[in-house]
């Protein structure tokens, strides 16, 4: 596969004999600080949106491996004195290492299977390109038509990593099916430092119970329904789960509850967050929004800037170009969705079951007469 070029805003802006101001890295809150010159800091504003600036000559925002690229090319343009030059380089070569296989996966898609050792279970080839998009882009959206098999990419993906303890959050129905896929699909392992992966099958997985918060037992998965979030809203945060999986994430989908709050600060506590859904969007489609920033803060801009850009109308829901926003997003690795159709070949064949149950004709008859049907 042909090798991917460096795109010009990657590379060093090299020497400088002025600068506009220092750039230093507050490691409490994982963000950088811009201190310096109006013309500087009003840019850095301009595209970090949300970017705080508690003083003149001051701007904030988080460090990711998405805006680390424009931070440089902010420097390229006002070079600024790195204060944290190692943190610089370490977060800098991973946003050079995550542009080059975002754009590598464009060229050709990659795959990810997970070693049989620690899974259970055989993916198709558009899950194992699932599975290596997760493993690059999180935290992102995996969008793939119900039936497709998310929940399998997902715990493909978390195999792959062998990082745990790690948080799952779902909706009521489905929190003993998540445990039985987990059971299922992951192999235990031998012991890692002082910790067994999966010692005792009944108490790897534990499914938080009760608004009231309580001590967690040692457990490897931890699953949470939406309805409890608000309770363990600040308690799960201090736990640094290893990765979050929002399922249905279409749940978050209105700001403005405890639910909401309680799902960005858990999400932002643990950076390798993933959220599936094949409904992401219901009905104008600036809900998008909402659950994007759930995955990562203001991946999309500030509420204003979304609907400003992408909708009618500042404050507007409806998006404008609903095609173009969905190309965004799977240009910048923030989402990736497969339809039915686009893997058909792959899908095991249709199988109908023919299911017999008792009936009776004289009570289907009076029945239907008393609806005044015949």
């Amino acid at each position: 596969m042909d090798a991917v070029e460096l795109p010009s805003y990657l590379k060093n802006p090299g020497e400088s004999d002025y600068f506009y101001g220092t750039l230093s890295y507050e490691e409490k809150t994982d963000s950088w600080v811009i201190e310096g010159e109006p013309a500087v800091c009003q840019a850095a504003k301009r595209i970090f949106p949300g970017a705080e600036g508690r003083y003149k000559g001051m701007a904030k925002f988080k460090s990711n491996k998405r805006s680390n690229g424009d931070l440089n090319w902010l420097m390229m343009r006002y070079p600024l004195k790195i204060i944290n030059k190692e943190k610089w380089d370490e977060q800098f070569n991973q946003a050079v290492g995550y542009v080059l296989k975002r754009n590598q996966i464009r060229k050709g898609p990659q795959k990810i299977e997970p070693s049989t050792a620690v899974f259970n279970g055989t993916l198709t080839e558009f899950q194992k390109e699932g599975v290596a998009y997760l493993n690059n882009n999180a935290p992102t959206l995996l969008a793939d038509d119900m039936g497709l098999g998310k929940t399998v990419e997902a715990l493909a993906w978390i195999a792959h990593q062998k990082r745990y303890p790690g948080i799952i959050v779902v909706p009521t129905s489905v929190q003993t099916q998540w445990k039985k896929q987990i059971l299922k699909f992951i192999v235990p392992q031998p012991v890692v430092g002082e910790m067994a992966l999966f010692p005792d099958p009944n108490k790897s997985v534990h499914i938080i119970k009760g608004l009231t918060p309580y001590e967690l037992p040692e457990a490897n998965f931890y699953i949470i329904h939406y309805g409890l979030l608000r309770g363990w809203k600040s308690v799960l945060p201090t736990y640094k789960f290893e990765f979050a999986v929002f399922d249905e994430i279409q749940e978050l989908r209105r700001t403005g509850t405890e639910k909401y709050s309680a799902a960005s600060l858990l999400s932002e506590s643990v950076g390798n967050v993933v959220g599936l859904s094949g409904t992401p969007v219901y009905n104008a489609g600036g809900e998008i929004w909402n659950i994007m920033n759930i995955l990562e803060h203001q991946c999309l801009g500030d509420w204003g800037s979304f609907t400003r850009e992408w909708c009618y109308g500042y404050g507007e829901m409806v998006v404008s170009d609903p095609d173009a926003l969905g190309q965004h997003l799977r240009r910048e690795g923030l989402m990736l969705r497969r339809t039915k159709d686009q893997v058909l070949t792959e899908l095991p064949a249709k199988r109908r079951i023919v299911q017999e149950i008792d009936s009776d004709e004289k009570t289907f008859t009076r029945e239907m007469k008393s609806l005044y049907l015949i």
